[in-house]
């Protein structure tokens, strides 16, 4: 029987950003641990739109970090140029009109993205512009393939792409089930601590993904942890146990953006 190369899923996430260029292509930036609304990615590749950020700066407006916000935003941006009032938001969104008018608007206004033009009518100030032209998860497992494969099309939700990454010695009995990732669009790819990173099914681009709430919400937290100078989100343990790498440093940690750059 096949022998993993690698002893943790930690030890293959520098190996994976090192190689990242396989499955994304250059100039995309790496981020860790960045929560979507669907679980947590172990790897987020983000290919920033520069005009589209200095455009955001430039109108002073920030950045989208809480699911009821952006899904408001998005309302109100299907009906650009038109006034909505809380009561009409709610009907689009499942949130309470009180909650919607006396948080959700008034923090989007703060954040310069909605004005109220009159007494309880509201209006997006701009059209929404994404910070980012392609966004790619990817989830790691040495052997758990399927719950890899679930974790992945979670993911899948918020991203152009998502990736399964396998250790390669132990990747054949998800390469048997090929049906599986075609059908449901993403990708797998093995890893090799010699040979490094090699597709072996292309994750298929989502379809019209760009006008998902839950898209540019992972978006927007990565574009937060760019602007703070980090690579990572909070590192939860799991089952009480820090799972970080088993030698060499932990890409995720504070001060490794050297390490994990590709």
């Amino acid at each position: 029987m096949p022998k993993a190369q690698f002893v943790r899923e930690a030890d293959m996430l520098e190996p994976i950003v090192k190689h990242a260029s396989a499955l994304m292509g250059v100039g995309s930036k790496v981020f860790f641990e960045v929560q979507s609304t669907s679980g947590i990615p172990d790897v987020v590749l983000v290919c920033f739109d520069d005009e589209a950020v200095h455009q955001r700066r430039s109108r002073s407006q920030g950045l989208i970090l809480d699911l009821a916000s952006m899904n408001v935003l998005f309302t109100l941006q299907r009906n650009l140029g038109h006034t909505l009032s809380p009561s009409e938001i709610a009907k689009q969104t499942r949130l309470s009109p009180g909650h919607i008018s006396s948080a959700v608007l008034p923090q989007l206004a703060r954040l310069g993205h909605v004005e109220k033009l009159s007494r309880g009518q509201w209006t997006a100030v701009s059209r929404f512009r994404s910070l980012a032209t392609r966004i790619c998860t990817i989830e790691a497992k040495i052997r758990d393939w399927r719950g890899g494969y679930h974790q992945t099309l979670r993911h899948g939700l918020a991203a152009d792409e998502a990736w399964l990454v396998l250790d390669a010695e132990l990747s054949a009995p998800a390469l048997a089930h090929r049906d599986w990732f075609s059908i449901a669009g993403i990708g797998l790819a093995s890893l090799d601590q010699e040979d490094g990173l090699k597709p072996l099914i292309p994750a298929k681009p989502a379809r019209h993904q760009r006008e998902s709430v839950y898209r540019e919400l992972l978006v927007e937290r990565a574009a937060e942890l760019c602007l703070r100078g980090k690579v990572s989100g909070p590192i939860h343990h799991v089952f009480g146990s820090d799972l970080t790498t088993s030698t060499g440093p932990d890409p995720r940690r504070p001060n490794a953006l050297e390490t994990v750059r590709s």
